[in-house]
């Protein structure tokens, strides 16, 4: 099973998106006979629907093809999987659709069938529900409530138009590359035709411009991880965090066992004249080892019992923090099972092998003698063990910082708008004949300042066209807005030359304003007497005159810079509307539209979204991973700490001899405890340093490099990593250090 998407550039810009034209599904039926069976998916993110009172705006709305049911094996609970879709307006509906809009209650309830849904924006659509399937599993990138047959809504008969998910399946033994060797042929077929017809040039021609076309397949079962195409139908996972996110867990499991490692050894001397004594009487080494590492396996099995708990009850919150919807139920999978005791196995194994080879090496003379065996007389391993904890908590600690500033950085970039205190409106299209009699009605209200329609509102403005400069045979991608007259006062652009659209100039209905950067692209340093040729809004093409340039805004995520835009006048009503307010008591106004809104469109569903809401959005996903290196942060400080502590005491243990002399030959405790810190103080100095490359290296390629607005690599942020590590590895270290320069030299002596 695969799914076609499309690659394209034009003038410079490229383009890669999951969709591809309405006829690419039937012609891999009819051209490749390797092809068993195609299937179109059109979704509809935002689509209204209503049923007598009750309305909403559903955000998982699909056009589907009458073999969906064939071709996926998503399950109906009623209707006949073959017949649901077939013919005009027929609509399957999941289980939580049907309870939401007819009280349904479960398996053998059908009242939902033959109901009819008013659709669309101005409800002047029907549809019959034929079937009600179950509800899509989470864990599936295709997500429905609402299934419209496809032969109600017939997509436009192009190949460029990029507006539908097409999937595929081979024939049994096919070769995938049977259909990649076929996209050349489309391509130069159906889309080279369509070029000549809307651009007035050939494909030759269109590719000496710098132009590419082509289509490429993605294998189903990589669309999740592995895919991060434009229109994807849901937000796909990223394969390079998981194996981030592996990685540091990896390393935080790491830095448990070694720490179990050090604090074993470091007690070694409480154990050492129990070994002894097992030995004399005739313990062998192998039942000694076999204790050891039984210990060891013990505290594993436990901390593994604690760990499910801990998981179970912390399930909720970790949901919230990643957006995804895990249960407890996935602890009881086989598979989740077998891997967790291969893992108890492997984790106290590594705990337990070298405290266990360690502590069956005493002989039992030396011990019984009080003659402890230094071991680990080599600082090396100590010295590396430190150094590689504090690289994994430094690297930790500075992504966290360089995360935290980046995301503050572009949350109070200058847009080139006020996005404060605006309201975006969806679905105005309900108001139908209204539109303008509501807007009229908001500004009679001192709290509304400015109202006005448009297509979509920033950063969601993503719809492009081709417009070329009159007098010229170079097409450009650009951005469309299109926007009505009072959208300059609601949205507080600002025009650099030129006018913006007014009531005064009947003509405008055929004007056009570009952005600097679209005004760049073309060489327009005069705009006055420009004219672009454009197909949109007209299928046979007019020339629009350019009126005016505006300054440049970001109207996408900052993830990308700013694109060339061309706007254009919209009617009244559009798709969205700008309602700026002015500052305080948010709720309070937003109850106040609601009810003119009600009085306008009582039937359609009152939804919209805070401006700068809609911009923290589109960084929701660094969010989280933000949130997730805090964690992952304070776990590994945590451990390292514990190692550290570890190893204090260990060296505490091996030196209380050299300690309690110098004390008896008057050294201080402050003396004291800064010989036993400073060794390790240096050692976090070493970390630090080998951290910032590693960091500025990963910190660089996984994160600041996707965005187009960043900050550089924050030298004060390191510096200030490297100290907090610095001061808390020292306040561990001292809490020892000062314990074993207090203690009584006697007690170490005694015996001497």
């Amino acid at each position: 099973m695969y799914r076609v998407g499309f690659r394209g550039v034009v003038q410079g810009r490229e383009i890669s998106t999951a969709m591809t034209g309405f006829p690419m599904a039937e012609t891999l039926l009819s051209e490749i006979p390797q092809v068993e069976s195609a299937l179109h998916l059109e979704p509809r993110h935002t689509y209204p629907v209503r049923y007598e009172d009750k309305a909403f705006t559903e955000n998982k709305f699909l056009f589907a093809d009458s073999n969906f049911f064939q071709f996926f094996d998503f399950k109906l609970i009623a209707g006949n999987p073959s017949t649901v879709l077939k013919g005009l307006d027929k609509m399957v509906i999941s289980e939580n659709a049907a309870k939401k809009y007819f009280g349904y209650k479960g398996p053998g309830d059908d009242s939902p069938l033959g109901k009819i849904l008013v659709l669309g924006s101005r409800g002047d659509r029907t549809a019959e529900v034929t079937g009600i399937a179950e509800n899509t599993p989470h864990n599936s990138h295709i997500q429905f409530d609402f299934l419209l047959s496809f032969e109600s809504w017939k997509g436009e008969p192009y190949w460029l138009s990029s507006d539908m998910i097409t999937y595929f399946k081979l024939k049994p033994g096919a070769d995938i590359r049977s259909v990649d060797e076929k996209y050349n042929y489309f391509v130069e077929k159906y889309c080279g035709a369509e070029i000549e017809q809307f651009l007035s040039m050939s494909l030759k021609q269109f590719s000496e411009q710098g132009g590419k076309l082509g289509f490429f397949t993605t294998p189903f079962l990589d669309i999740h991880l592995k895919s991060n195409e434009a229109d994807e139908l849901e937000p796909n996972g990223n394969l390079q965090y998981l194996y981030l996110f592996g990685v540091i867990a990896f390393f935080i499991i790491l830095l448990a066992c070694i720490n179990f490692m050090n604090l074993s050894t470091a007690r070694s001397a409480n154990r050492a004249k129990e070994v002894g004594v097992r030995k004399t009487i005739g313990a062998l080494k192998q039942r000694l080892l076999a204790q050891f590492m039984l210990e060891s396996y013990l505290y594993a099995v436990i901390a593994i019992v604690l760990a499910i708990g801990l998981v179970a009850a912390a399930m909720p919150s970790f949901n919230i923090l990643t957006g995804k919807l895990l249960t407890v139920s996935i602890l009881s999978h086989p598979w989740f099972i077998g891997a967790l005791f291969l893992f108890t196995i492997v984790v106290g194994l590594m705990a337990g092998f070298y405290p266990a080879f360690y502590l069956t090496s005493f002989k039992p003379v030396d011990v019984l003698k009080g003659k402890v065996r230094a071991g680990m007389k080599s600082s090396g391993i100590r010295n590396f063990l430190v150094v590689f904890q504090f690289i994994i908590s430094i690297t930790l600690i500075i992504s966290t910082l360089m995360v935290y500033k980046q995301l503050k950085y572009v949350q109070n970039q200058n847009l080139g708008f006020n996005k404060e205190n605006v309201v975006n409106l969806f679905h105005t299209m309900n108001l139908d004949k209204s539109g303008e009699a509501f807007k009229n009605e908001l500004l009679k209200y001192p709290d509304v300042t400015a109202a006005s329609y448009a297509n979509r509102l920033p950063p969601n403005v993503e719809w492009t066209t081709l417009f070329r400069p009159v007098g010229t045979e170079t097409d450009h991608l650009l951005s469309i807005y299109v926007m009505d007259y009072d959208h300059l006062k609601a949205m507080d652009f600002t025009m650099m030359k030129g006018r913006f659209f007014s009531r005064d100039f009947p003509s405008d209905s055929t004007a056009v304003i570009l952005n600097e950067t679209a005004t760049g692209l073309m060489g327009f340093e005069d705009f006055e007497g420009k004219q672009l040729f454009t197909h949109f809004n007209n299928e046979k093409g007019s020339n629009l005159n350019v009126i005016g340039i505006m300054k440049d805004f970001n109207f996408q995520s900052l993830h990308t810079k700013i694109l060339p835009m061309a706007i254009v006048l919209a009617p009244q009503p559009y798709y969205e509307m700008a309602i700026r307010l002015t500052p305080g008591n948010e709720q309070e106004k937003i109850k106040l539209i609601e009810s003119i809104w009600k009085k306008f469109a009582p039937t359609a569903p009152f939804e919209y979204s805070f401006l700068d809401q809609n911009f923290d959005a589109k960084f929701r996903a660094e969010q989280r991973l933000g949130q997730l290196f805090l964690v992952f942060t304070s776990l590994a400080i945590i451990i390292a700490c514990l190692g550290l502590l570890g190893l204090a005491t260990f060296i505490a243990e091996q030196r209380a001899r050299e300690i309690s002399i110098r004390k008896v030959m008057g050294a201080s405790v402050s003396q004291v405890a800064v010989m036993m810190s400073k060794d390790f103080a240096k050692l976090v100095v070493i970390a630090f340093v080998l951290a910032i490359p590693v960091t500025w290296y990963g910190i660089e390629n996984w994160f600041l490099n996707k965005f187009a607005y960043r900050i550089d690599f924050d030298l004060p942020a390191v510096f200030l990593s490297g100290m907090a590590a610095f001061i808390i590895a020292v306040a561990t270290i001292s809490f020892q250090a000062i314990k074993a320069a207090v203690s009584n030299p006697v007690n170490a002596l005694k015996n001497e």
